[in-house]
């Protein structure tokens, strides 16, 4: 009872109620405070005033005009005359207007206007633009800047650009403007352009003049700013939450989308009021949306969690069911099942082309599909009437004929076979090239059974289209219930498909469901069973056995009579399954495993398999076969690199004959896997042979590379080739083993490389002699180190050194 009415009590603590805490309390903490800082800067540029203002005066001088000492001599003068608030110095304007200014000194006493040099440190920027000053207690000049009106200001309302009125230096000193233009007015001297008309003052002025007067107008005419209090951005997030989650309760999801975008323009239209009256009232926007995204989310999303899991589920199960659909005819794109009828007719026909046409409904004229670009351009025949040839007879009779002029290339033959279906033609296929022609002419009757195929896989397409378009128009408004529906159909469909696997398996096979009651057995396997006198009920038209009709434990009994029977529970213990030998009928193996699911950390079985796989009793042994002799275990079949053996060899057989036995520069890393040690020991033997019996002057050329078909050893030798008769090359191939007298090198060394799991080739080269050329495979060698005592790491077999050593 305690437990059901604190339930009771914390009952409104639900999800979407929590986002909306949650937003809120992250519009108050403000996490993106650099954002919001932006965005207060830019709401502060956005309502700037466009009157005039009456506290500021932007004055501008010309380089020249500073640089002739014009700013130092008259801007005392003329803030006296015209009875200014002072001045503020802008950089670089500050180094040419008074020695004592520009330095950061006091002004006299006796000056009536200050002229202050502004600060580096006292404007605030934002967005590149200045929105406001920073407070400068410890600076010398604080008394004369607050004497200036600048004071700590995170944001100010500034004025317009425009609206600051501005003069030029040179027209104040020479009277053209007067000097009481100044009254009560702070002076913002700073650089400017010179000789400039007078509306273009203000413009010509350098940043961040126009600037620090827009911002100093506006502070001096009341527009300072702050931020609003950390409960003003919770308290609008907890409303318009709650705003949100009644319009989605009541009215649904658009609706609550709806309120949605209302609360966030209510968001920037109250900024808008509020920043233009009170000064604690810049919110910080972008961390006040993102908590009412948080709400927001909550909200939409929380709440309808289970109902969207639910259709979720039925969706993936939908598309689970689409994946088997695709497989069908009439489920496929034009563009994508015409290619795939000409790649099937390509593997059912040999040819050096297909080309596939469909007869559309109601017309007489094909049309081409193949999976060639431009495949109709190859037609020489135009018109493409199936009632005239070569598609047709003389009599119009469609049949299966050689045409000769069908193509573009007029010498490639091409055999029209006619796509008929219960008498209707449904399409053609098109087999060309001198392979199809000879194909033809050899086995005619494979042509019209490809065709005759074809034309019922056409079909199927055709009237399931059919069938599928008018049900359409039945249901032209279906509902997402009638694609739960569908799926459920399609899923029938795939489990008569897997029933026809079943019944059509080459070994026997079986399932069974959690409860262990066979649901599926393919002949074979039932086969079996009535053998051993076990009673196989008949399967229903989907292939599906009755649950309770035949058991596991029946089939697993069955095995009593070879004395192996096990229980049910031994295949439950064990996630490999069990396997038993049976003997009768016939020899075999017996395979029951189960079929596990896991899910939130446990497992549990979904099934059972199992498998009767017949054992093939080996042959007996001819008494003239000899077994092969094993290969000495000192020579095992490794990675090497031929090149570093090839070079071994050349260096041997050069110094054993006294005669030159070029090697040509050895191209790629050439990892070759093979038996070292016989390759190296019969290349030596032969090049040894070869340079020894070769002309003086005229020894064999060696070269090493890397090759699309592997590395390739190749040895042009001059001298030895002269002479040689044809048949002696053909015999060494044929019969290495037995090679000619004299040739018993070559042999030996085309037996070591046929052991090496390679190829050799021997070409003559018109009297110039003979060229060996042996492909071996390419390997890639692991890279390992074992380590030294020392520390050092130590090679091995499988590791090849790069690079020079390091000296010691």
């Amino acid at each position: 009872m305690t437990s059901h009415s604190e339930a009771a009590r914390f009952g409104w603590l639900k999800p979407d109620v929590l986002s909306i805490a949650a937003g809120a309390l992250l519009a108050a903490v403000a996490p993106l405070e650099r954002f919001d800082y932006v965005a207060r800067g830019l709401t502060a540029s956005a309502l700037a005033d466009d009157a005039p203002s009456a506290q500021v005066l932007l004055v501008t001088a010309s380089p020249e005009a500073l640089r002739d000492g014009l700013c130092e001599r008259s801007l005392p003068g003329l803030l006296e005359r015209g009875r200014a608030r002072g001045a503020l110095l802008v950089p670089p304007a500050d180094a040419f207007c008074g020695g004592g200014a520009a330095d950061g000194v006091r002004a006299p006493a006796t000056a009536a206007a200050p002229a202050v040099r502004l600060p580096p440190g006292l404007l605030r920027l934002s967005a590149g633009e200045v929105v406001g000053f920073f407070a400068l207690t410890s600076e010398a000049r604080a008394a004369e800047l607050g004497a200036l009106g600048v004071s700590a200001a995170p944001w100010v309302l500034k004025k317009a650009p425009q609206s600051v009125p501005a003069v030029s230096l040179r027209d104040l000193a020479d009277g053209q403007v007067p000097a009481n233009a100044l009254a009560g007015r702070v002076a913002v001297v700073a650089v400017g352009s010179g000789g400039v008309p007078p509306q273009a003052v203000a413009t010509s002025a350098l940043p961040p003049a126009k600037g620090v007067a827009a911002v100093l107008g506006g502070l001096l005419d009341g527009g300072r700013r702050a931020a609003a209090p950390a409960w003003a951005p919770a308290l609008f997030v907890l409303l318009a939450g709650g705003f949100v989650w009644l319009a989605r309760r009541r009215y649904g999801s658009l609706v609550a989308t709806t309120a949605l975008f209302l609360a966030t323009f209510a968001l920037a239209a109250g900024q808008s009021a509020l920043a233009a009256r009170v000064e604690a009232s810049l919110l910080p926007l972008p961390s006040t949306l993102f908590g009412l995204g948080i709400a927001f989310a909550g909200v939409m999303i929380l709440r309808g969690l289970g109902v969207q899991r639910a259709v979720d589920r039925a969706a993936e199960l939908i598309q689970r069911a689409a994946l088997f659909r695709m497989q069908g005819v009439h489920t496929l794109r034009d563009e994508e099942f015409w290619p795939r009828v000409a790649r099937l007719a390509e593997q059912a026909h040999p040819a050096d082309l297909v080309l596939v046409a469909e007869l559309p409904a109601g017309s007489w004229h094909l049309r081409f599909w193949n999976d060639r670009r431009d495949g109709e351009s190859l037609v020489a025949e135009r018109r493409h009437d199936v009632r005239r040839p070569p598609y047709s007879s003389e009599q119009g009779v469609p049949a299966i004929r050689l045409a000769r002029r069908f193509l573009t290339k007029q010498d490639m033959p091409a055999v029209v076979v006619p796509l008929i279906a219960f008498g209707e033609i449904e399409g053609y296929v098109f087999f060309c090239g001198p392979v199809a022609e000879q194909t033809f002419s050899r086995e005619p009757e494979r042509a019209e059974n490809v065709g005759r195929e074809l034309a019922l896989l056409l079909r199927r397409k055709r009237l399931a289209r059919t069938a599928e378009a008018g049900a359409d128009e039945a249901r032209a408004g279906h509902t997402p219930t009638d694609d739960l529906v569908e799926g459920a159909r399609v899923a029938l469909d795939d489990l008569q498909l897997f029933g026809s696997m079943l019944r059509n398996a080459p070994v026997g096979l079986l399932y069974a469901d959690a409860f262990g009651d066979v649901r599926f057995v393919a002949p074979e396997f039932a086969k079996w069973l009535r053998a051993r006198d076990v009673t196989v009920p008949l399967e229903g038209a989907s292939a599906a056995l009755p649950p309770g009709s035949l058991t596991l434990g029946d089939v697993l009994g069955a095995t009593s009579a070879s004395g192996a029977a096990v229980s049910l529970s031994s295949v439950m213990s064990s996630d490999e399954g069990i396997e038993l030998s049976v003997t009768a009928p016939e020899p075999a193996v017996l395979s029951v495993r189960p079929l596990r699911r896991e899910s939130d950390g446990s497992s549990w079985i979904a099934g059972y398999v199992a498998a009767l796989i017949p054992v093939k009793q080996p042959a007996p042994v001819s008494g003239n076969v000899r077994p092969l002799a094993a290969r000495d275990a000192t020579d095992p079949l490794c990675a090497f690199q031929l090149g570093d053996v090839v070079a071994d060899a050349v260096a041997s057989a050069a110094r054993a004959t006294g005669r030159a036995v070029r090697l040509e520069p050895i191209r790629g890393a050439t990892h070759a896997l093979g038996h070292r040690g016989e390759l190296a020991q019969v290349l030596e033997a032969f090049l040894t042979d070869v340079a020894s019996r070769g002309l003086p002057g005229h020894g064999p050329v060696v070269s090493v590379r890397e090759a699309p078909q592997g590395v390739q050893l190749s040895i042009l030798d001059v001298g030895f080739g002269l002479g040689l008769p044809e048949s002696a090359l053909q015999r060494v191939l044929t019969a290495p083993g037995s090679a000619p007298a004299g040739l018993e090198p070559l042999g030996r060394l085309i037996l070591a490389v046929e052991d090496s799991h390679g190829q050799a080739e021997l070409k003559t080269n018109d009297g110039w002699g003979i060229t060996l050329t042996v492909t071996l495979l390419r390997a890639h060698p692991r890279v390992g180190a074992a380590v030294h005592e020392g520390g050092k790491p130590a090679a091995q077999q499988n590791v090849i050194a790069i690079g020079r050593a390091s000296p010691k």
